[in-house]
């Protein structure tokens, strides 16, 4: 990883409990096994986030573990064996008197598991009721089950009482869907024997909406069952709401979804979101150890998954496919490499699934295949965590692209093992819950096939120094929220943690859309603050001429007085040339883009311009006598910017309009450039790779240093299909507001803004936190601000010109 992208901080220690703690899971952290020819059992550790965070605060708070253990014991005292003494799993030291195995018969527990478990609520919490089978057996072995486990729970409560070994009250911890009614039966044997406990629950799959829960038949049950716990956790806060919209539509509680509170009982049940975290140094520690597995020249697209419905593998192969058919400068310099561990392979429905998998994967290559060359290499099977994370650390670009999933931990194993320079890019799917958590991650709808395409495109030709900048949060982030930090953050929120937890908090999405919340949260009171804005049509109202966009005086005002201000920096970006956007606008001491960052004009007086390729120079005068010689006239005209040309067609007549637009598009790309809409009106770009998102990055960068993300809060506003640029490169490290008064236009901004006065009110609300604020004495240096401008390396594919050049700053599963 590049220095740039170096982890310095250090992740949470591990956590330690006040209480004894009693986890209840449906599995054992390891399964028995018994040896056939001596008839000896023998422990095998199983894998996963839940017992690599929990089993360590069991074994060392001398808690107490309850689950299934892989097998049904003839003799239910027959002795668990105790650990191998050369075992280094996270259950080593987990004694054999810390396990109380739940023994079932192994026809109820199939109808339990395979039946309701499986073929009901995996399913139905996916969103996916169409492949949900509802069946009155299989809940009445889910609510045996349920029941035995509540049996063998109070067992180890009494046991815990009894050992005594913490001053606080016992703490019952219940994991997963497989176990949603069994905290009834643990509060009603607990109360009558009036045993102390408090109890929480865990769900780690997705909570569906209420029109998807409520079909199944005994769903007022299941949530009763929940609600008997003290608090119920979950991935992300969009579950929590549709949990507590059930509860409040199906039993008619009483709830506060502000505070997350549900009345139930008598009692106040707290609903809380919190974010399941990896071991993240273990796949560190991997990543630097594990030997190369990938030798070629290409880039690889990485897949890893189960073979499951909910993964989204059909959809992903076929975005892949489409990014051949779209992109062909792809063909024989990327491959991808689908990863499909085997799941439930004895279910038809997964036996079909693994056999389209495996038409599509031929179809594929058959059809695009070449001598030297193969687009998807497919391995159907277990792969071990070193090889793992090899793959993960070689690869170019992660595809977690689920259709539904509660979490999906691949994407945080990726980001951990991305120790390479330069990194990787993550894309992940909105409806798995890390979509709503690593917010630097490319966002990828999977049922929007074209729209995939193009964002594995993207991702494949990022710059180098926006993968380095996106993935150097992402890593921070993850190892501040491990998965330590998850179980610290559960025993906190319960009061059993130990020693409080200083400098890690759940992180709680933004919900409301006033500035208040929304701007009041992002920025804070201690961090400075960097406006970047467009102009025609975010500061200045669209006008029949770009003479007559002027700046309302209001606007400037404010914008002068935050100019003034040591913790406010502005930089304007347009479309307009640099100079006139300058006059526009008429403030010093404050940054201005031009053709949409082609030119960049720092406050002292120093000028980017990015190099133009030679053979562009002539085209553009020649495309521009051609636009005029053919297209102009009936009120079109060209706009010439010097690099770039922009037709303006506003005052054309409607039924004129299609024909000249269509010609002056087709001029534009026979003469070599791209065509970019604007508001009524086409730009010719020269097929360079910089835009309004590269320049942004840039002059943060120039402004504030290599670091400028740790450093700052953004505010991106701007009104057309040329600030979708920005707002994607900023995506995740921006507040990016679309100044529109469309309600169907689609855009990567976080918010929109009906029309200039908006924006206005936003600058206004802007000057009043910062004039409530006093400047901090270690303001931010930025260039032009103070005489000690800040240094720093440019890390872009481009040399600029020779003045530019000396006047620039220089240097260079949950399921188990």
């Amino acid at each position: 990883m590049s220095a740039n992208c170096e982890i310095t901080i250090t992740g949470p220690q591990e956590a330690q409990t006040k209480s004894s703690l009693i986890v209840v899971s449906n599995r054992l952290p390891f399964v028995l096994k018994r040896d056939p020819k001596t008839g000896k059992l023998s422990r095998h550790a199983s894998a996963g986030g839940l017992v690599t965070a929990v089993a360590p605060v069991v074994i060392k708070g001398k808690g107490l573990w309850v689950g299934w253990s892989g097998i049904t014991l003839t003799d239910e005292n027959e002795p668990i064996p105790e650990s191998d003494p050369t075992d280094n799993t996270p259950t080593a030291g987990l004694l054999s008197e810390q396990v109380v195995s739940v023994n079932v018969e192994p026809k109820l527990f199939d109808s339990y598991y395979n039946g309701c478990c499986n073929g009901t609520f995996w399913p139905l919490f996916h969103s996916m009721p169409g492949r949900a089978t509802f069946c009155a057996d299989h809940w009445k072995s889910y609510y045996e089950v349920n029941k035995e486990f509540a049996a063998r729970t109070i067992e180890a409560l009494a046991i815990a009482v009894r050992k005594n070994t913490h001053p606080g009250v016992p703490l019952i911890w219940i994991h997963d869907y497989h176990l949603m009614l069994a905290a009834n039966w643990i509060r009603e044997a607990a109360d009558e024997r009036n045993l102390p406990y408090q109890m929480a629950f865990f769900l780690h799959i997705p909570f569906p909406p209420w029109d998807i829960f409520r079909l199944y038949p005994w769903s007022d049950e299941i949530l009763q069952g929940m609600l008997a716990c003290d608090m119920i956790g979950f991935h992300i806060r969009d579950y929590c709401l549709n949990f507590v919209d059930c509860c409040q539509r199906n039993l008619g509680c009483r709830v506060d979804r502000k505070n997350l509170l549900v009345e139930h009982g008598g009692r106040s049940v707290r609903v809380r979101p919190l974010p399941i975290g990896i071991p993240f140094d273990r796949f560190v520690e991997l990543a630097h150890s594990a030997r190369k597995v990938i030798n070629t020249n290409q880039k690889i697209i990485l897949g890893v998954d189960r073979l499951d419905y909910t993964k989204g593998l059909v959809n992903r192969l076929k975005a892949f496919e489409v990014l051949l058919e779209k992109h062909p400068e792809h063909r024989e310099n990327v491959s991808l490499l689908q990863i499909s561990v085997p799941s439930r392979t004895d279910v038809k429905e997964y036996q079909e699934l693994k056999e389209e998998m495996d038409q599509l994967v031929g179809r594929i290559n058959g059809r695009f295949t070449t001598a030297n060359w193969s687009p998807i290499r497919y391995i159907y099977g277990c792969v071990g965590q070193e090889e793992l994370a090899a793959f993960y650390r070689e690869a170019s670009v992660c595809l977690v692209t689920p259709l539904r999933d509660g979490m999906n931990l691949v994407a945080k194993e990726f980001v951990a093992c991305q120790i390479n320079e330069p990194p990787g890019v993550l894309i992940v799917s909105p409806f798995a819950g890390a979509g709503e958590t690593m917010h630097e991650a490319l966002l990828c709808n999977p049922y929007e096939l074209d729209a995939a395409a193009e964002v594995i495109h993207r991702a494949l030709t990022m710059p180098e120094d926006e993968r380095t900048l996106r993935m150097s949060r992402m890593r921070r982030r993850e190892m501040q929220h491990d998965v330590n930090s998850w179980m610290r953050q559960f025993l906190k929120a319960m009061g059993s943690l130990e020693e409080d937890d200083i400098g890690t908090t759940t992180m709680q999405p933004v919900t409301v859309d006033d500035f208040d919340d929304y701007l009041l949260n992002y920025i804070g009171y201690n961090h400075k603050l960097a406006l970047l804005l467009d102009y025609d049509g975010t500061l200045a109202p669209i006008a029949p001429h770009p003479d007559l966009a002027t700046l309302p005086p209001e606007t400037k005002n404010v914008l002068q007085r935050l100019s003034n201000h040591s913790d406010v920096y502005i930089a304007i970006i347009s479309g307009r040339n640099v100079e006139n956007v300058k006059q526009m606008v008429g403030i010093e001491g404050i940054t201005y883009a031009g053709n949409h960052g082609l030119e960049i004009l720092h406050p002292d007086g120093s000028k980017f311009v990015h190099p133009m390729p030679i053979e562009y120079e002539d085209k553009v005068s020649g495309l521009l006598k051609s636009l005029q010689d053919s297209v102009c006239g009936d009120g079109a005209w060209v706009e010439n910017k010097g690099p770039l040309l922009t037709y303006h067609y506003r005052e054309t007549p409607p039924e004129l309009r299609p024909a000249m637009v269509e010609k002056a598009r087709q001029l534009i790309i026979q003469f070599g450039f791209r065509a970019a809409e604007a508001h009524c009106a086409i730009e010719a770009k020269p097929p360079v790779q910089w835009n309004k998102g590269r320049a942004s990055i840039y002059i943060l960068r120039t402004a504030f240093g290599v670091d400028w993300s740790e450093r700052i809060k953004i505010i991106y506003a701007g009104d057309d299909m040329t600030d979708e640029d920005a707002m994607m490169a900023l995506k995740g490290m921006a507040a990016t507001f679309r100044v529109t008064n469309s309600q169907i236009i689609k855009t990567s901004a976080e918010r929109r803004l009906p029309s200039t006065d908006s924006v206005l009110t936003m600058l206004k609300w802007v000057e009043r936190h910062f004039m409530r604020r006093k400047p901090r004495a270690n303001s931010l240096t930025y260039r032009g601000k103070k005489k000690d401008c800040v240094k720093m390396q440019m890390a872009f594919d481009l040399v600029p010109n020779t003045s530019a050049a000396n006047s620039a700053a220089s240097s260079s599963d949950e399921r188990d």
